[in-house]
């Protein structure tokens, strides 16, 4: 089945099912009545749970698709594998935002977190791209752009900072741990669709960016000489794919918080069935990392309903066998 095919059924399916389930005939209507913006019969519980559930669903498809094109972003601009929006500190600069803004005394509201998680990502990796641009000037002797190893070298320095900073900060104020912890843990189930609609362009224009830098990163992955030699321009194409990343990222951890594996998981998944082209890869991240969230939220929602699992676990939780799964086929292929 087309990954557009499974993502629609998996999206009915979350309208549908939770601690109340809905019959599809409901949920359609339903969907149908709030995208027209009809008034819904007061007293339907039914249709109340569902249009509760859409802000939530929009929310995990726009994230899941952000995570995973940033997840071939990085892999394709570091030439690391393990590219991920963890890698370059992205991540752990919003958490640093966040807790900084919330020791502060701002508002634990979602549109100053939204604020704070984009501040912090483009902090980030300002600094990172800062610090691997000095450690390549230093090495090479010249003014020469900083390559994959210095960025992620850079990245595990900034996550680290990022991360004892923030840990620091939450020991030593109670006050901001019992406030921060309510977003650390990714969750989708905090937006609105205004919110989800105020970031659904900075998404859609990172994605774009991606999908149009895609011939390049396949003369990327030969090395910078090679690249150099096949007409690419590696450090403009790095830079470009590095900013996108942040867009994506800054949005996907503005809505949601931080989920990991998505990026890192998805773009491996794909490979094994060598698309046709880096578009290719691209555009079918996009859509099977959106499947993904939307499925991680559901299960969260239904294996202790009517208690749930955020999704920032429930992601680890499917992700991590499926990842040791793909590493097993790979080694006894090899």
């Amino acid at each position: 089945m087309a990954p557009a095919v499974v993502l629609a059924v998996l999206c009915v399916a979350a309208l549908a099912l939770g601690a109340r389930s809905v019959d599809a005939g409901t949920t359609v209507e339903t969907l149908r009545a709030v995208l027209s913006g009809a008034p819904l019969q007061a007293g339907d519980i039914d249709a109340a749970a569902v249009a509760s559930r859409i802000p939530r669903t929009v929310t995990a498809v726009l994230v899941g698709a952000a995570l995973a094109v940033s997840g071939v972003a990085l892999q394709g601009a570091t030439r690391n594998p393990l590219g991920d929006s963890g890698l370059l500190g992205l991540t752990a600069g919003a958490s640093l935002a966040v807790a900084l803004g919330l020791g502060a005394g701002l508002s634990s509201g979602l549109g100053t977190a939204v604020l704070l998680a984009i501040v912090g990502t483009v902090a980030a990796a300002a600094v990172v791209y800062a610090a691997a641009a000095a450690a390549s000037r230093l090495g090479a002797g010249t003014g020469s752009a900083p390559g994959p190893l210095s960025l992620v070298l850079a990245g595990a320095a900034v996550t680290a900072g990022c991360t004892a900073a923030t840990s620091a900060l939450l020991i030593l104020s109670p006050a901001v741990l019992e406030r921060f912890r309510f977003w650390t843990v990714g969750s989708v189930a905090r937006t609105s669709l205004e919110d989800a609609g105020w970031l659904a362009p900075v998404i859609a224009v990172g994605i774009l960016i991606v999908v149009a830098a895609a011939p390049g990163l396949d003369a990327l992955a030969l090395g910078d000489e090679l690249a150099h030699g096949l007409g690419s321009r590696p450090e403009r194409l790095r830079l470009v794919l590095l900013g996108a990343t942040v867009l994506l990222t800054a949005a996907a951890t503005a809505l949601a918080g931080p989920v990991v594996f998505v990026g890192l998981l998805v773009p491996h998944a794909l490979r094994r069935f060598r698309p046709a082209s880096t578009r290719v890869l691209v555009a079918g991240c996009a859509l099977w990392g959106a499947v993904l969230l939307v499925a991680a939220d559901l299960a969260g929602r239904l294996v202790i309903a009517p208690q749930e699992i955020h999704v920032g676990v429930s992601t680890v939780l499917i992700g991590v066998p499926v990842l040791l799964m793909l590493l097993r086929r790979k080694a006894v292929s090899l």
